[in-house]
């Protein structure tokens, strides 16, 4: 019998290289992060424990993302709380709130690397599966605990195959695929399983491309999803994390999967995808919802703020204007993302629109600031989640999509199909 990625990655971090789907083992972590959930709620777990020390203050990573920059007294005192920790402890990695969005500045400071095993303290953290490791998200005690010990126990996963095959057509993005695949799964179809994606497509996706892919299988309920290594993050780890030393990790063909699922979007189109309230499998081909009046369109978060999908909003927008009464918010999911957006002319495009560009944080993805809806309010958004109140008031309404049919809304001032545009 084969293994699959998430057992073949768990295992290789066990003390007796062994780890089968259903088994309960203790495994190393190479790396942690945690943001604000460290001063709000780890930190007191943390003293319960009588902690003294870190167990290695290079492999730590903190971030000040959720409100950044501090939007009350509340979050002003959890990231001092934050700053403190980090010079007590000596932490190598602190990403204050002029740095950008967790899930997107890690593999951006070349500190994700294939073959390992990445925590978070934020359930978005299987966004690192694109990199080839095995990530997933934990809560505060047991992120306390790999703060202190540098090890956790895992029940393995089994997992799900998942094969696509085939172009995008023009205006179809990754977000499309992973809200097809989220739908016909519902909220509950991974859960506790490793999504293992496979294809052509997956194989010449770009890094941008499939973390956003990764960033959503949690919406479904996986614990991991984990990618085989590409040419795009081949050259991502060259470029970005030069001095890392690294090998690929496959899978066994002969693995046993609990489930395989296969997307064919070449025999089978796949068209822009809209996820309705209030929940992220809820999804629709856009044109079953086309012409919602929406009063926000927002782009950005840890799923949709890169590179990639302002450039293509950035397309859809250039020399035309948003309809009146509709608000664009545009987030860059990094302070580097912000400056490769500004020397490329992107953000001119959004502002002469009539749209407003944020700092890059969590913000309005969370309802935290920067965004946040009232009453009876409809957003478009490319983040990764819709529940009720997620972005505002318990009444808002909101819509999950790419960034081209978030663009292509704001300037219909309804949910629009960005082929149409």
């Amino acid at each position: 019998m084969g293994y699959t990625l998430a057992e073949k990655l768990l295992a290789s971090h066990t003390n007796d290289g062994k780890a089968t789907a259903g088994d309960i083992v203790e495994a190393n972590v190479d790396l942690l992060m945690v943001h604000e959930v460290l001063g709000s709620r780890i930190l007191g777990v943390l003293e319960e424990m009588e902690f003294q020390k870190v167990w290695d203050p290079e492999r730590i990573v903190v971030v000040n993302d959720h409100w950044a920059p501090a939007s009350d007294i509340n979050s002003a005192e959890i990231h001092r709380r934050n700053r403190n920790f980090v010079k007590d402890q000596g932490i190598t990695h602190f990403c204050d709130v002029d740095c950008g969005i967790s899930h997107h500045v890690l593999p951006e400071k070349g500190l994700i690397v294939p073959g390992e095993i990445v925590i978070g303290s934020d359930s978005h953290s299987t966004t690192y599966g694109a990199f080839n490791a095995f990530s997933t998200g934990l809560a505060a005690t047991d992120s306390a605990l790999i703060l202190a010990t540098g090890s956790c126990w895992f029940r393995v996963p089994e997992s799900i195959k998942i094969e696509v095959t085939g172009e995008f057509q023009d205006m179809v993005m990754s977000k499309d695929l992973i809200l097809k695949i989220i739908s016909d799964l519902g909220p509950d179809g991974a859960n506790y399983q490793s999504m293992e994606f496979h294809g052509d497509t997956i194989d010449t996706m770009k890094v941008g491309e499939r973390m956003t892919i990764c960033n959503m299988s949690v919406e479904a309920g996986a614990k991991c999803s984990p990618m085989t290594v590409n040419g795009h993050v081949n050259k991502w780890m060259e470029t970005l994390a030069p001095s890392k030393k690294w090998k690929p990790t496959l899978p066994d063909n002969d693995a046993e999967y609990i489930d395989s699922r296969t997307y064919d979007i070449k025999n089978e189109p796949l068209g822009p995808m809209v996820a309705i309230p209030d929940n992220p499998t809820n999804g629709k081909a856009v044109r079953e919802v086309s012409g919602v009046p929406i009063d926000q369109a927002f782009i950005g978060s840890c799923t949709n703020g890169r590179i990639g999908d302002l450039e293509i909003a950035a397309k859809i927008l250039k020399g035309k204007k948003i309809r009146e009464g509709v608000r664009l918010i545009v987030t860059p999911a990094s302070k580097h993302t912000w400056m490769m957006a500004l020397e490329r002319g992107l953000l001119k495009i959004f502002m002469d629109a009539g749209g407003i560009v944020t700092n890059s944080t969590c913000g309005a993805c969370v309802g935290g600031h920067l965004g946040v809806l009232g009453a009876g309010e409809v957003c478009i958004s490319s983040t990764n989640r819709n529940f009720k109140g997620r972005m505002g008031h318990q009444n808002s309404r909101i819509y999950l999509a790419s960034p081209a049919t978030v663009a292509a809304s704001a300037l219909k001032g309804a949910i629009t199909d960005p082929r149409s545009v």
